[in-house]
């Protein structure tokens, strides 16, 4: 009778085993807590080998998350940069491969960041505006308003992101408080690059040229839809090479600098836009690893490749 006890125990601890194995599997690997200065981003990532899919939301926005290696699913969370400081909460639901759905509110706080500061002064016509250049103005707006209110869903992007000019960044950069002939202005929401006239500017990734044109303030302009709510934004260019609605990929040359626009000096503003909050386009650079997969967007425009060459 010992020998049936034994085996007993031996099946108890067998199963017990086999239970611990199938749990370690279906368990997803939370967030604690996620935080991120003003005008930055931060990767978020979930982990579990039974991972299907996982959909979250921060306030009123949807954020999606993709495959990034092996049982993980990763998303990218950013902070405008005129965010209030402060406290909430991200919304996840994990989704395992059998369908169970798993909810989880992961801590997120927005942390306080000292920008610079600059004064100068502009010839006084600078800031007289006629009638005209209001509607010019209203125009540029609107141009704007429309293509960030309706953003491709499907990332196009992959990591890493790259420079869209070898220059580094001038003085004026992201998120300077600037005061102009005495009058405080608005944040500066993208990052100057020094480039002179006619320096070629390169798509920082793939996805599609959602607006081309010339602007009052902007001057000649292209913005790219990255997809998953990410845009990136290239000003005071002085000639396009890429005509809107046009899909690019990273690294392609989609216009020249210039000095176009309201400027007083020929630079490239890049700017970045990630689920409405600007954020400063040097963190493409900084925060976005290397284990993105590849999505089926780069598998169009290989294939495309392939039919018309490159």
């Amino acid at each position: 009778m010992r020998w049936l006890h034994a085996l007993a125990i031996f099946a108890a601890l067998h199963l017990c085993g086999e239970v611990a194995r199938a749990a370690d599997l279906g368990r997803i690997v939370w967030p604690k807590a996620v935080e991120v200065h003003q005008g930055e981003l931060v990767e978020v990532k979930l982990k579990g080998n039974d991972l299907a899919a996982v959909e979250g939301q921060i306030g009123n926005e949807k954020i999606g998350f993709y495959p990034s290696g092996p049982g993980m699913l990763t998303t990218i969370v950013g902070a405008d940069v005129e965010a209030k400081p402060g406290s909430s909460k991200i919304f996840l639901k994990a989704t395992d491969s059998s369908g169970n759905e798993h909810y989880r509110e992961i801590p997120f706080k927005i942390k306080a960041k000292a920008f610079g500061r600059e004064s100068f002064t502009v010839p006084p016509n600078f800031d007289r505006m006629s009638p005209e250049t209001i509607e010019e103005i209203r125009r540029e707006q609107a141009a704007f308003t429309r293509v960030f209110a309706a953003p491709n869903s499907d990332r196009m992007w992959d990591g890493p992101f790259v420079r869209p000019v070898p220059h580094e960044a001038s003085a004026s950069s992201f998120g300077f408080r600037r005061i102009v002939n005495g009058t405080r202005r608005a944040p500066h929401t993208g990052t100057d690059l020094s480039a002179p006239i006619g320096t070629e500017v390169v798509a920082s990734n793939h996805g599609r040229a959602v607006l081309v044109g010339n602007f009052f303030f902007a001057g000649g302009s292209v913005v790219l839809d990255h997809g998953g709510g990410l845009f990136t934004m290239y000003f005071h260019l002085s000639e396009f090479k890429v005509e809107e609605g046009a899909m690019v990929k990273k690294g392609d040359v989609v216009a020249l600098s210039g000095a176009t626009g309201r400027v007083t000096g020929p630079h490239l503003h890049w700017g970045a836009r990630l689920l409405n909050a600007r954020i400063d386009p040097l963190e493409l650079l900084k925060k976005i690893s290397r284990v993105w997969e590849p999505t089926r967007y780069t598998d169009t425009l290989s294939k495309m490749e392939k039919v018309h060459g490159p």
